[in-house]
């Protein structure tokens, strides 16, 4: 085990035991896997922030249930994905909004634009590619972890995220 997985399995069991600034830690550790894992799922910016945030609650109020021989990063993602997947459930038939023009004024150089194109790279995959790119490529998990979440075969995983990768190469390239 690594010493961020260890760190990660101590700060899940100081939450457990009601400590916020634990908490606060893991969040801060873990609010980009997070939010991205959501936007994958959501495809949308407001409903990934909101899954960020009650992602986040749910560790809080679940933690007493999480067992170390988990790892701690894939538990708390996968209440995330689990959440996000509600989310979308819930929502009701509404456009997804385009995101392409809230950057238009920043420098091409700007990382906070450079993000923002990533993103909406990845919004031009499937859902399901989406996923497995930023579930694998964000959020670390191998491509078994990531079939075993998606309940797809390990070889489908690893054919679709190459494909993905390549459907994602002239995007990105165009951005860096």
């Amino acid at each position: 085990m690594s010493d961020d997985a260890r760190d990660d399995d101590e700060l899940l069991a100081q939450v457990a035991g009601g400590d916020i600034r634990a908490l606060e830690a893991l969040y801060r550790r873990m609010r980009v896997q997070v939010f991205a894992v959501a936007l994958a799922v959501t495809a949308d910016r407001g409903t990934a922030e909101d899954v960020l945030q009650d992602t986040f609650v749910r560790v809080y109020s679940a933690a007493s249930r999480y067992r170390p021989e988990a790892r701690a990063r894939a538990w708390v993602l996968t209440i995330a994905r689990h959440l996000a997947l509600d989310a979308v459930r819930r929502r009701t038939r509404e456009p997804v909004c385009g995101m392409a023009d809230h950057g238009a004024a920043t420098p091409a150089g700007d990382p906070d634009r450079i993000r923002l194109d990533v993103v909406n790279a990845l919004l031009q995959l499937g859902e399901v590619d989406r996923q497995i790119v930023v579930l694998h490529d964000l959020a670390g998990f191998t491509h078994a972890e990531v079939a075993a979440e998606l309940g797809l075969p390990a070889g489908t995983v690893r054919w679709r995220y190459r494909l993905a990768l390549a459907r994602l190469r002239p995007l990105v390239a165009e951005v860096i």
